[in-house]
């Protein structure tokens, strides 16, 4: 007959993953297994010695987090993994996902159980992942911006010479500017679709929520949307929140969200007009407001700018088509995200759109007592 508890003893102790085992009663780790030594540079002896300055690393944006989940973990909760990271000299963060087991029996008391799964590796590699999308996207909307302008330009010089044209003008040369026209026409209809295309397939990938600061992960895709438009000779800002500000996101579409908002208040903004960006802190939750000094929805559109294929749709100030799928997706994203996204507006002053999300869990939080004195922050 197989000897389970001695074979799962033996997985535990041979697991390359950090194992623990925190008797809550007596406030102390009870068992510890050799992955300890060798990812966090402890001893199985001196853990307990070695728990409050092992818990001083915690990065400070994180203990509020963990002090939550601790709180409900030491309630019996069988609770997901957590994300936490640890500080390192001279070092980036090492990130770890903590997956604890809440064990009510036994003569000792409860206990808490927990594997620590360093994920380091993965979450550098998702944070580049993101930035480069984030990049990406930048890149492809101002090209596109900028490439349509350029078409929607040759496409109305060549309709105003063929009209300009007089009769005895040989008929070759009014139908080659009809060509032209039509070939610019076609053209900026192949670069927003490409654009569209690009943004449907980001949709219909499944969600990959990350615990984050906000302002951090918009600060790269505004900034450069900020060296991009200005390079096109358009006046784009955009403010960030002092403080962190975390939030449950899944960064690539949540800031395709926001390159999208900016594009459209382009499309309706003369080049002289502005738009810019604010990410705020709210008391239970965040906000990024997308504003410009553009031409306006007229009052009549308003209530339907977010249905798909909404007859709200019309043509950019520089020609810029859509198939009004844009600002129903982006709608879409942020319901995704238990957020809500609106729009206020004024017919020749401009729009404003407002996305809200809620703050992640532990943002509010402080370290009660009871945790600071039981878990040894």
């Amino acid at each position: 007959m197989i000897d389970f508890p001695s074979l799962f003893m033996a997985q535990v102790k041979a697991s390359a993953q950090v194992q623990f085992v925190y008797d809550i009663a007596a406030g102390q780790v009870v068992f510890v297994n050799a992955a300890y030594g060798q990812v966090l540079l402890g001893t199985d002896a001196g853990v307990n010695a070695e728990l409050p300055a092992l818990l001083a690393r915690i990065h400070p944006d994180d203990q509020a987090y963990l002090a939550e989940h601790w709180g409900r973990w030491m309630r019996g909760e069988q609770l997901g993994e957590i994300e936490v990271r640890l500080q390192r000299v001279g070092e980036s963060a090492q990130w770890f996902a903590a997956i604890p087991y809440y064990h009510a029996g036994g003569a000792r008391g409860p206990l808490l159980a927990c594997t620590l799964h360093d994920i380091s590796a993965a979450k550098h590699h998702q944070a580049n992942s993101d930035l480069f999308n984030s990049r990406k996207n930048v890149t492809l909307e101002v090209l596109s911006h900028d490439a349509s302008g350029a078409f929607i330009m040759i496409e109305q010089l060549a309709q105003y010479l063929r009209e300009e044209l007089p009769e005895a003008v040989q008929p070759e040369v009014a139908q080659m500017l009809t060509m032209l026209e039509s070939t610019s026409r076609e053209s900026v209809k192949m670069i927003r679709d490409l654009i569209n295309l690009e943004f449907s397939a980001a949709v219909a990938t499944n969600l990959k929520m990350d615990r984050v600061d906000l302002g951090d992960i918009m600060r790269g895709p505004l900034a450069q949307l900020q060296v991009g438009y200005k390079l096109l000779g358009h006046h784009f800002a955009y403010s960030l929140p002092a403080e962190a500000v975390y939030v449950n996101l899944d960064v690539s579409k949540f800031t395709q969200v926001v390159i999208n908002l900016v594009s459209n208040a382009m499309k309706f903004t003369r080049d002289e007009g502005h738009v810019w960006v604010t990410v705020t802190g709210l008391p239970d939750g965040a906000r990024v407001q997308v504003a410009d000094d553009g031409i306006g929805i007229p009052a009549a559109m308003l209530p339907h700018v977010f249905e798909r294929f909404t007859r709200a749709r019309r043509l950019g100030l520089r020609g810029e088509e859509t198939i009004g799928l844009g600002l129903s997706l982006c709608k879409t994203i942020v319901e995704w995200h238990d957020g809500t996204l609106s729009v206020s507006s004024v017919e020749g002053e401009g729009s404003v759109f407002t996305v809200e999300i809620p703050l992640a869990e532990g943002a509010l939080s402080r370290l009660p007592n009871e945790l600071v004195e039981a878990a040894g922050f």
